[in-house]
Protein backbone atom coordinates (compact mmCIF):
# COMPACT_ATOMS: atom_id res chain seq x y z
CA UNK A 1 0.00 0.00 0.00
CA UNK A 2 1.73 3.44 -0.98
CA UNK A 3 0.77 6.50 0.99
CA UNK A 4 1.74 10.12 0.12
CA UNK A 5 1.90 12.69 2.90
CA UNK A 6 1.95 16.24 2.41
CA UNK A 7 3.67 19.11 4.44
CA UNK A 8 2.34 22.62 4.13
CA UNK A 9 3.03 25.96 5.69
CA UNK A 10 -0.49 27.20 5.93
CA UNK A 11 -1.62 30.41 6.97
CA UNK A 12 -4.45 32.67 7.69
CA UNK A 13 -5.60 32.88 3.87
CA UNK A 14 -8.04 29.76 3.71
CA UNK A 15 -8.76 30.59 -0.30
CA UNK A 16 -4.86 30.28 -1.03
CA UNK A 17 -4.53 27.09 1.34
CA UNK A 18 -7.18 25.60 0.08
CA UNK A 19 -5.90 25.86 -3.40
CA UNK A 20 -2.40 24.78 -2.70
CA UNK A 21 -3.68 21.60 -1.40
CA UNK A 22 -5.71 20.96 -4.41
CA UNK A 23 -2.13 21.58 -6.44
CA UNK A 24 -0.14 19.06 -3.96
CA UNK A 25 -2.83 16.60 -4.13
CA UNK A 26 -2.81 16.60 -7.73
CA UNK A 27 1.60 16.04 -7.60
CA UNK A 28 0.89 13.66 -5.05
CA UNK A 29 -1.04 11.76 -7.72
CA UNK A 30 1.99 11.08 -10.30
CA UNK A 31 3.62 9.05 -6.93
CA UNK A 32 0.26 6.92 -7.83
CA UNK A 33 -0.88 6.57 -3.99
CA UNK A 34 -3.56 4.79 -2.25
CA UNK A 35 -3.71 7.48 0.48
CA UNK A 36 -2.86 10.77 0.49
CA UNK A 37 -2.90 12.51 3.83
CA UNK A 38 -2.61 16.59 4.66
CA UNK A 39 -1.72 17.80 7.88
CA UNK A 40 -3.45 19.31 11.16
CA UNK A 41 -5.20 22.47 10.01
CA UNK A 42 -4.30 22.21 6.28
CA UNK A 43 -7.42 24.70 5.51
CA UNK A 44 -6.32 27.53 7.93
CA UNK A 45 -3.70 28.85 10.39
CA UNK A 46 -4.75 31.37 12.70
CA UNK A 47 -5.91 33.36 15.24
CA UNK A 48 -10.08 32.95 14.06
CA UNK A 49 -10.30 29.83 14.07
CA UNK A 50 -13.73 29.80 15.15
CA UNK A 51 -14.79 32.50 12.70
CA UNK A 52 -12.70 30.27 9.97
CA UNK A 53 -14.51 26.72 11.02
CA UNK A 54 -16.34 24.70 8.22
CA UNK A 55 -19.43 22.82 8.78
CA UNK A 56 -19.09 18.97 7.58
CA UNK A 57 -20.62 19.75 4.28
CA UNK A 58 -18.46 22.77 3.57
CA UNK A 59 -18.14 23.65 -0.35
CA UNK A 60 -14.45 22.83 0.62
CA UNK A 61 -14.27 19.45 1.97
CA UNK A 62 -17.12 18.38 -0.42
CA UNK A 63 -14.56 19.27 -3.18
CA UNK A 64 -12.14 16.64 -1.44
CA UNK A 65 -14.54 14.33 -1.69
CA UNK A 66 -15.10 15.20 -5.37
CA UNK A 67 -11.55 14.93 -6.06
CA UNK A 68 -11.18 11.71 -3.92
CA UNK A 69 -13.92 9.82 -6.46
CA UNK A 70 -12.88 11.43 -9.42
CA UNK A 71 -9.22 10.37 -8.91
CA UNK A 72 -10.19 6.85 -7.41
CA UNK A 73 -7.80 7.47 -3.67
CA UNK A 74 -8.56 7.71 -0.26
CA UNK A 75 -7.98 10.73 1.68
CA UNK A 76 -7.11 11.41 5.51
CA UNK A 77 -8.26 14.86 5.24
CA UNK A 78 -5.42 16.16 7.48
CA UNK A 79 -7.33 17.95 10.11
CA UNK A 80 -9.99 21.14 10.55
CA UNK A 81 -11.97 22.93 12.74
CA UNK A 82 -15.92 22.16 12.36
CA UNK A 83 -18.44 24.25 13.96
CA UNK A 84 -19.64 22.66 17.51
CA UNK A 85 -22.08 25.46 18.87
CA UNK A 86 -21.45 29.36 19.27
CA UNK A 87 -17.91 29.78 20.29
CA UNK A 88 -16.73 26.49 20.29
CA UNK A 89 -15.11 23.67 17.74
CA UNK A 90 -13.60 20.41 16.86
CA UNK A 91 -10.59 19.41 15.58
CA UNK A 92 -11.47 17.03 13.14
CA UNK A 93 -10.29 14.52 10.66
CA UNK A 94 -12.44 13.20 8.12
CA UNK A 95 -11.72 9.95 6.11
CA UNK A 96 -12.78 9.91 2.58
CA UNK A 97 -12.58 6.53 0.45
CA UNK A 98 -12.22 6.23 -3.32
CA UNK A 99 -15.77 6.15 -3.77
CA UNK A 100 -15.73 10.42 -2.26
CA UNK A 101 -17.43 9.00 1.02
CA UNK A 102 -16.46 9.98 4.47
CA UNK A 103 -16.05 6.31 6.09
CA UNK A 104 -14.72 7.78 9.67
CA UNK A 105 -14.95 11.02 11.59
CA UNK A 106 -12.04 11.78 14.22
CA UNK A 107 -12.45 14.39 16.87
CA UNK A 108 -8.92 15.49 18.72
CA UNK A 109 -9.28 13.54 21.85
CA UNK A 110 -6.51 15.60 24.11
CA UNK A 111 -5.83 19.00 24.56
CA UNK A 112 -2.83 21.22 23.71
CA UNK A 113 -2.12 23.30 26.78
CA UNK A 114 0.75 25.24 27.92
CA UNK A 115 1.30 27.64 31.23
CA UNK A 116 4.59 29.61 30.84
CA UNK A 117 5.59 32.98 31.07
CA UNK A 118 6.40 33.38 27.66
CA UNK A 119 3.50 30.93 26.36
CA UNK A 120 -0.15 30.83 27.17
CA UNK A 121 -2.20 28.04 25.35
CA UNK A 122 -5.10 26.22 26.39
CA UNK A 123 -7.39 24.37 23.61
CA UNK A 124 -9.88 23.66 26.37
CA UNK A 125 -10.96 27.19 26.09
CA UNK A 126 -11.93 27.00 22.29
CA UNK A 127 -12.38 22.92 21.38
CA UNK A 128 -14.75 20.65 21.98
CA UNK A 129 -12.79 17.23 22.81
CA UNK A 130 -14.06 13.95 21.34
CA UNK A 131 -14.42 10.52 22.73
CA UNK A 132 -14.20 7.95 20.05
CA UNK A 133 -11.28 5.82 18.65
CA UNK A 134 -9.97 6.84 15.31
CA UNK A 135 -10.03 3.28 14.20
CA UNK A 136 -11.13 2.63 10.41
CA UNK A 137 -10.95 0.60 7.57
CA UNK A 138 -9.45 1.53 3.91
CA UNK A 139 -9.33 -0.54 0.79
CA UNK A 140 -9.91 -4.03 3.40
CA UNK A 141 -7.01 -2.98 5.81
CA UNK A 142 -7.55 -1.53 9.76
CA UNK A 143 -5.69 1.98 9.90
CA UNK A 144 -6.10 4.29 13.12
CA UNK A 145 -5.62 8.12 13.10
CA UNK A 146 -4.25 10.54 15.98
CA UNK A 147 -4.23 14.36 15.90
CA UNK A 148 -0.99 16.16 17.12
CA UNK A 149 -0.98 16.56 20.45
CA UNK A 150 -2.58 12.70 21.07
CA UNK A 151 1.23 12.09 20.31
CA UNK A 152 1.95 12.12 24.12
CA UNK A 153 -0.45 9.51 24.85
CA UNK A 154 1.24 6.50 24.18
CA UNK A 155 -2.33 4.51 26.01
CA UNK A 156 -4.54 5.99 22.97
CA UNK A 157 -2.36 4.37 20.38
CA UNK A 158 -2.21 1.38 21.89
CA UNK A 159 -6.28 1.05 22.00
CA UNK A 160 -6.15 1.37 18.14
CA UNK A 161 -3.42 -1.45 17.76
CA UNK A 162 -5.45 -3.40 19.87
CA UNK A 163 -8.37 -2.69 17.55
CA UNK A 164 -6.56 -4.03 14.65
CA UNK A 165 -4.48 -1.16 12.92
CA UNK A 166 -0.88 -2.00 11.30
CA UNK A 167 -1.13 1.83 9.64
CA UNK A 168 -1.71 5.02 11.71
CA UNK A 169 -1.42 8.34 10.53
CA UNK A 170 -0.81 11.37 12.44
CA UNK A 171 -1.88 15.02 10.80
CA UNK A 172 0.24 17.79 12.93
CA UNK A 173 0.90 21.61 13.57
CA UNK A 174 3.73 21.01 16.26
CA UNK A 175 5.30 24.14 17.24
CA UNK A 176 9.05 23.48 18.08
CA UNK A 177 9.24 25.41 21.36
CA UNK A 178 7.13 22.56 22.99
CA UNK A 179 7.68 19.44 20.94
CA UNK A 180 10.85 19.08 18.76
CA UNK A 181 12.28 16.77 20.90
CA UNK A 182 9.23 14.59 21.78
CA UNK A 183 8.60 14.79 17.51
CA UNK A 184 11.64 12.97 16.70
CA UNK A 185 11.18 10.46 20.08
CA UNK A 186 7.48 9.34 20.21
CA UNK A 187 6.87 9.13 16.71
CA UNK A 188 9.96 6.55 16.25
CA UNK A 189 8.39 5.08 19.76
CA UNK A 190 4.80 4.87 18.70
CA UNK A 191 5.92 3.18 15.74
CA UNK A 192 8.19 0.54 17.63
CA UNK A 193 6.32 -0.19 20.36
CA UNK A 194 3.10 -0.45 18.47
CA UNK A 195 4.62 -2.87 15.48
CA UNK A 196 3.17 -0.99 13.14
CA UNK A 197 3.45 1.95 10.28
CA UNK A 198 3.50 5.58 12.06
CA UNK A 199 2.77 8.49 9.48
CA UNK A 200 3.62 11.48 10.70
CA UNK A 201 2.26 14.69 8.82
CA UNK A 202 3.26 18.00 10.12
CA UNK A 203 3.30 21.57 9.21
CA UNK A 204 5.90 23.64 8.81
CA UNK A 205 6.93 27.54 8.35
CA UNK A 206 6.08 30.30 10.61
CA UNK A 207 8.94 31.94 13.57
CA UNK A 208 8.73 32.73 17.11
CA UNK A 209 6.82 30.66 19.61
CA UNK A 210 4.69 29.81 16.21
CA UNK A 211 7.83 27.90 14.20
CA UNK A 212 6.27 24.44 13.59
CA UNK A 213 8.94 21.17 13.86
CA UNK A 214 8.45 20.14 9.86
CA UNK A 215 9.91 16.89 9.47
CA UNK A 216 7.04 15.27 8.51
CA UNK A 217 7.76 11.32 8.27
CA UNK A 218 7.14 7.37 7.99
CA UNK A 219 8.67 5.29 9.42
CA UNK A 220 8.68 1.87 10.29
CA UNK A 221 7.45 -0.91 12.53
CA UNK A 222 10.84 -1.56 13.66
CA UNK A 223 11.69 2.33 14.28
CA UNK A 224 12.90 3.70 11.10
CA UNK A 225 12.68 6.19 9.49
CA UNK A 226 11.33 4.88 5.54
CA UNK A 227 11.22 8.69 4.39
CA UNK A 228 11.09 12.40 5.66
CA UNK A 229 11.39 15.91 4.25
CA UNK A 230 13.03 18.61 6.45
CA UNK A 231 11.72 21.85 6.66
CA UNK A 232 10.59 22.42 3.09
CA UNK A 233 7.09 22.35 1.74
CA UNK A 234 6.49 19.11 -0.05
CA UNK A 235 5.38 15.58 -0.38
CA UNK A 236 6.94 12.26 0.61
CA UNK A 237 5.54 8.87 -0.37
CA UNK A 238 6.45 5.19 0.57
CA UNK A 239 5.24 1.75 -0.45
CA UNK A 240 4.27 0.33 2.74
CA UNK A 241 4.57 -3.74 3.05
CA UNK A 242 1.73 -4.89 4.92
CA UNK A 243 3.15 -8.69 4.78
CA UNK A 244 6.31 -7.80 6.21
CA UNK A 245 4.81 -6.24 8.91
CA UNK A 246 2.46 -8.78 9.55
CA UNK A 247 5.71 -11.49 9.85
CA UNK A 248 7.52 -9.22 12.26
CA UNK A 249 4.72 -9.32 14.29
CA UNK A 250 4.90 -12.93 13.94
CA UNK A 251 8.53 -13.33 14.29
CA UNK A 252 8.77 -11.09 17.22
CA UNK A 253 5.43 -10.94 19.03
CA UNK A 254 5.46 -8.42 21.52
CA UNK A 255 1.86 -7.12 20.99
CA UNK A 256 0.88 -11.50 21.97
CA UNK A 257 1.66 -9.97 25.84
CA UNK A 258 -0.64 -7.01 26.13
CA UNK A 259 -2.12 -7.50 29.14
Amino acid sequence: MKVSLVQMDSNNNKEGNFLKAKSFFKKALEDKPDIVCFSEMFLYWGDEKIKMAENINSEKILAFQELAKENKVNIVLGSVSLKAGIDKTTNTTLVIDRKGNIVHRYDKIYMYKVVRDDLLIDEFNTTVSGKNLGIFELDGVKMGVGICFDLRFPEYFRELTKAGAEIIFLPTSMRRTTGEIAWDVLTKARAIENQLYFCACDQTGETGLKERCGNTRIVSFDGKIIKDIAFEEGIISADLDLEKLRNFRKEFPVLEQIK
